[in-house]
């Protein structure tokens, strides 16, 4: 795999595409490296395209099933003395996606870098009449957003990372700058700075009549509904602050309260109807990822069996498929390479995730919400947090069910009943005592951490991950493995390409760059 300096980028990598809708992408977005004059809407519309956000195999393949789904035990990993190295091609590939992006022809392996086109959309808005920035501007805000979501993830997975002064290539200097490495906690304090700035200015925005329709056209998520994006970004500010609430509880607990207390200022994600999700426009576009699920078929014991089946949990026949022999069964945690190869296991769902041409990419989902609600409620004493906890319950079944009813069959694949929700099994669900809001409160935060990983399944392993080493929960049995490394690491390693070229700034955090240096809200 190429290995792409940050500060080295090309100016924006728009050129891939599926070869299916190579001539509509070619249509509606340019080419950096062929025009000298940026387009707000295309550049904004270009994040869509890159492989962490939309579904990819090689997403999926690389990261969410090998390393997050595997270390928070959403995917089962055959037990060995290597099963926790990483793969630095696969970790490198991760970390060169959210700055440069890669050109190529297939969107599964290639795709827009999101730091490079930010800093393209700022040097072209920049660079444009007052009249122009006013009526560009919305655009500039809303890919702040997915720059906020995206460079949270970066923080979770490495620590310190290099922001402020990254992609200085498409600023509008067009110099070459080593990047020195942003503090993670100070990082996380401006994404949540930033994401309140964007509450505020889309409260009062309006799309100019003359940029109403190019909108609609390139947000690939809401269509332009400006009111959607402010749920999104109050919901990401929440996602932060609870993710920070365990290290500066005293920030996170003041701000949390100012959102929740003032739902009109602060509008979050409420319904699924709302979800930031990407969607998929069979058969233009297409999220193909058999190849990545028959690489991990198998359903994990402690999520199938302990916490979903044993529960009798109503999202279970739209997740998972059961063996013909040895129905709900799943692979164990200590599974050996013998077990795998000889079967018998249920696998993820065939008709919402192997065959499906449409399953979206997952930014944030109205279940999500409810729980990070619940959980403040719960420990500072700010609402209903039953209530909250049990809406966080009712909208992920819908959302589950939903995956499924609008899955699109790959060619040449069976085609399938939608399936229902069946009413009398949630209640029996949300009765059952692992389920129902009782208990102290250990138990009841225990209860909302299990089922917003539940929630986060394999589409945001990455989200799970973060979670699991924040809170400890799930109490997932994981494999000790005889190797050096026994257990899964807390961070990634930075690329080599780091300590090669941007050696005087990566040495200010050499120290840190250990699989042991835990990411700073990870104080469990």
């Amino acid at each position: 795999m190429k290995k792409l300096l940050i500060n080295a980028a090309l100016l924006v990598l728009l050129a891939g595409s599926f070869s299916s809708c190579k001539k509509k992408i070619e249509e509606d977005y340019q080419n950096p490296e062929l025009t000298t004059t940026g387009n707000m809407g295309k550049l904004f519309s270009g994040m869509f395209f890159n492989k962490r956000i939309h579904p990819s195999y090689w997403d999926y393949y690389t990261i969410l099933q090998s390393y997050s789904g595997a270390f928070s035990g959403l995917v089962p990993a055959v037990a060995s003395s290597t099963m926790y190295q990483t793969n630095s091609a696969y970790t490198d590939g991760r970390w060169t996606d959210f700055y440069n992006g890669s050109t190529g022809t297939d969107y599964n392996y290639n795709g827009p870098g999101i730091l490079n086109n930010y800093r393209e959309m700022q040097t072209t808005f920049s660079g444009l009449s007052t009249d122009k920035q006013a009526e560009q501007e919305v655009y500039l805000k809303l890919a702040e957003v997915i720059v906020a979501d995206q460079a949270a993830q970066m923080v979770d997975m490495w620590g310190d990372i290099p922001f402020s002064k990254a992609n200085s290539l498409n600023t509008s200097t067009r110099n070459i700058e080593y990047a020195a490495y942003d503090d993670a906690a100070a990082l996380y304090d401006t994404l949540i700075s930033k994401l309140d700035n964007v509450n505020t200015f889309l409260s009062t925005a309006t799309v100019a009549a003359a940029e109403a329709g190019n909108l609609k056209l390139y947000d690939r998520m809401y269509s332009g509904d400006l009111t959607k994006w402010r749920r999104y970004a109050n919901s990401l500010r929440l996602r932060l602050l609870m993710r920070i609430s365990n290290v500066s509880e005293s920030k996170a607990q003041t701000a949390v309260t100012a959102m929740l207390n003032n739902a009109a200022t602060y509008p979050l994600i409420s319904s699924n109807d709302q979800d930031a999700l990407v969607w998929e426009s069979p058969t233009t576009l297409v999220s193909d990822l058999l190849s990545a699920f028959t690489s991990f078929p198998y359903a994990p014991k402690y999520l199938l069996e302990d916490v979903m089946v044993a529960n009798n949990d109503p999202r279970t026949k739209v997740t998972f498929d059961p063996d013909k022999t040895n129905g709900y069964k799943g692979f164990p945690y200590n599974g050996t390479s013998n077990d795998y190869s000889l079967g018998g296991y249920a696998s993820y769902d065939s008709a919402t995730f192997f065959y499906n041409y449409n399953l979206p990419g997952v930014l944030f989902t109205a279940a999500e919400v409810s729980f990070l609600q619940a959980e403040a409620y719960e420990r500072w004493g700010l609402g209903a947090a039953a209530t909250a906890y049990t809406t966080g319950l009712d909208q992920s079944v819908e959302y589950f069910y939903m995956l499924n009813n609008k899955a699109y069959a790959r060619p040449s694949q069976y085609a399938w009943k939608a399936l229902t929700v069946n009413t009398d099994t949630v209640t029996l669900w949300k009765a059952a005592n692992a389920v129902a809001y009782t208990g102290t409160t250990a138990e009841k935060l225990q209860k909302i951490y299990t089922q917003k990983w539940v929630n986060f399944f394999i589409m945001q392993a990455n989200q799970a991950w973060a979670e699991y080493r924040r809170t400890g929960y799930p109490q997932v049995p994981l494999a000790v493995s005889a190797g050096l490394q026994a257990n899964p690491p807390v961070r990634f390693l930075y690329p080599s390409n780091e300590s090669l070229y941007n050696t005087a700034n990566y040495s200010a955090v050499k120290s840190k760059d250990t699989r042991d240096t835990k990411i700073f809200w990870d104080v469990n």
